[in-house]
């Protein structure tokens, strides 16, 4: 999704860009049209298909292989070492990877994933850097009188308190703790709706857990969002959280489990946030910002606030770019 939103926008920039990617996948499919495709499975082995794309790379005067997967960063390694072509790798991920040794940089999504990946690679060192995700705020705005679809969609009445926590549904996202603390979130009060936004599905003993409903994926997201009265994101690991930038350029306020890269996002009171893991801790903040309008309000301007500065994409662009000059020795 970073590399969906990127690619347009360096495009934009007057960069030449193309997207390494396969044929038919959803990414080529959606860029279409918007960015030219040079198709590629990363096979690393044998060297045929590395030395095909480097032959490419040559022809177009294509100066840095920008990775954001695990596969793709390997392939960009191979790249690097075996043709002298310029990589970056983009890690999105906490688990560290071998590949990071061999790159001219390496950009993490998060002061914490940056630090585990030193911690368990020595010598990164200074090929290391922290750039945080951007937001796009022609998607992800406040309502401004915007038709609540949220709630027409849920069959509910204007005024019931909708939290929505949106990704696909995995023990990761913890979407199963949430629905765990959500009988006591009802006992306060019962007409409140949990909304899980994203693929998957949950295990049968709390599948139908009362006032809790499952839109399944959605393209109409930002539409969703932006009428959510609060953004959970009860993640047990996250490097990042996507989720709680897009929420709070919607000027909802977040909620978020004190891990890894969601901490950053809502320190500060840019957003509220509760030990991860911890149901009885989830339910009772979110009991005390249901019953709170002010203290919402709050928490939303606040987030808008740094969405608006530290997630924006011309911040995000600016200091990009600047790495790209870095490495080709521009800067």
């Amino acid at each position: 999704m970073y590399a969906r939103r990127l690619a347009p926008l360096l495009a934009a920039r007057g960069h030449r860009v193309w997207l390494a990617a396969q044929e038919g996948s959803w990414i080529a499919k959606a860029t279409q049209g918007e960015i030219p495709l040079f198709p590629t499975s990363f096979s690393r082995w044998p060297l045929s298909e590395v030395d095909r794309v480097a032959a490419f790379c040559r022809q177009e005067g294509i100066q840095i292989f920008h990775s954001h997967l695990t596969r793709a960063s390997n392939f960009g390694a191979l790249l690097k070492m075996r043709h002298g072509i310029h990589s970056i790798a983009h890690l999105h991920a906490n688990h560290p990877q071998l590949h990071t040794w061999f790159h001219d940089r390496v950009l993490a999504v998060s002061k914490d994933t940056l630090r585990r990946h030193r911690y368990y690679l020595a010598g990164l060192g200074k090929k290391g850097a922290v750039l945080v995700n951007f937001v796009d705020p022609k998607q992800f705005h406040p309502t401004e009188g915007r038709g609540d679809t949220l709630r027409a969609l849920l069959q509910v009445s204007p005024t019931t308190p909708v939290v929505v926590v949106m990704g696909r549904i995995c023990s990761r996202k913890g979407q199963d703790l949430a629905v765990k603390a959500w009988p006591d979130v009802l006992r306060t009060h019962p007409e409140a709706r949990l909304v899980l936004i994203g693929q998957g599905s949950l295990s049968d003993n709390l599948l139908h857990t009362r006032g809790v409903s499952m839109l399944g994926h959605r393209d109409d997201i930002s539409e969703l969002l932006a009428h959510a009265t609060i953004c959970l994101v009860p993640s047990r690991d996250e490097p990042f959280g996507l989720a709680a930038i897009e929420a709070m350029a919607c000027n909802v306020p977040v909620i978020a489990s004190e891990v890894s890269g969601l901490a950053d996002i809502v320190a500060g009171g840019a957003g509220a946030s509760y030990p991860a893991g911890n149901t009885q801790a989830m339910s009772r903040i979110l009991i005390e910002l249901l019953s709170d309008g002010q203290a919402r309000a709050s928490l939303a301007g606040a987030g808008l606030q740094r969405a608006q500065t530290t997630y924006s994409p011309s911040v995000h662009l600016a200091e990009l770019e600047r790495h790209y000059a870095e490495v080709l020795g521009l800067a």
